[in-house]
């Protein structure tokens, strides 16, 4: 039995899930995964991929919900307590990446978070996330804040949770940011003090474990990213724009997002932008000139602070 926190949670686990943070085994758990058999409902296609492998999705009569990676694993979330995971490939590293995705973002939708797909670092005292189409930069906007000297969140999985008077607080989920090849040698990490992701793809793990702290921190800012040159580099967004873009980056099977939970979805959409500045912005191009954008935004952020 393997023992584990991210998120904020004591995991036990069945198999092994390198990516996560040692737990203490004396701890109760909030979750319990588990290698067992699933069997599926009538499942139906997702537009999400991971490794070029689209996801299949579907709920029982009981509320459990299912996941489905043709050649992977079959995986069945019930209660937001546990998660029972059916393999069909042999390799574990590879269970483990689609076990602490999406599987486990639907233990977390049960728990109410508020889930989006963006990475996420800390600035001083202050929780900034960054989301955007495939290939907008998240993950490497991400990287080079990290390298200027802050601290890892969380990559592609942000969760958030909400305090009584409704301040919006990241939860740390576990430390490894993945980055590509490119971006490790746009940013002059050291190749040789990173962890490959998986065989045949062209990432890179940091895993920055030694500095890795599981205390929430407040939401402050939430940057869109994009690419266009037809749209202001930079803007503020209003309130009306908010729940719609949070809506295109909900991580988990649009399926989900009905009646009550699309409800709950839009009202945690606008608690966000209540407490932090939220910006549609363009990414600086090539990597000198994020470095050094970067490093704007923080020394303006730490004076404020």
């Amino acid at each position: 039995m393997h023992h584990y926190t991210a998120f904020g949670l004591h995991i036990r686990s069945e198999i092994p899930l390198p990516e996560l943070s040692e737990g203490d085994p004396h701890a109760a758990s909030d979750i319990y995964i588990r290698q067992g058999d699933v069997k599926l409902p009538d499942m139906r296609p997702t537009t999400i991929y991971r490794r070029g492998t689209r996801a299949f999705f579907g709920q029982d009569e009981q509320q459990a919900m299912y996941l489905q990676w043709t050649g992977v694993a079959l995986f069945r979330a019930s209660g937001g307590n546990e998660l029972v995971v059916a393999p069909v490939t042999s390799d574990s590293n590879i269970i483990s990446l689609f076990t602490v995705s999406e599987a486990l973002g639907l233990i977390l939708f049960q728990k109410g978070y508020f889930l989006l797909h963006a990475s996420s670092v800390a600035i001083g005292e202050e929780a900034w996330c960054f989301m955007g189409m495939p290939g907008a930069g998240k993950s490497s906007t991400a990287a080079a804040y990290i390298k200027a000297g802050c601290r890892l969140l969380s990559d592609d999985l942000t969760a958030i949770t909400f305090d009584e008077s409704g301040n919006p607080f990241v939860i740390p989920a576990y430390p490894q940011l993945k980055i590509w090849e490119k971006t490790v040698q746009g940013l002059h990490y050291d190749q040789s003090s990173l962890e490959p992701v998986s065989e045949g793809i062209n990432k890179f793990a940091y895993q920055p474990r030694d500095r890795f702290s599981k205390s929430m921190v407040p939401l402050r800012k939430v940057f869109f990213l994009h690419k266009a040159r037809n749209k202001p580099a930079a803007r503020h967004m209003n309130a009306a724009e908010v729940p719609g873009e949070m809506l295109r980056n909900f991580p988990l099977p649009t399926a989900l997002l009905t009646t009550e939970n699309l409800k709950r979805h839009f009202f945690q959409s606008l608690q966000c932008a209540r407490f932090a500045d939220l910006l549609r912005i363009r990414r600086p191009e090539g990597f000198d000139k994020l470095e050094k954008w970067v490093e704007a935004n923080i020394r303006e952020t730490l004076i404020t602070e």
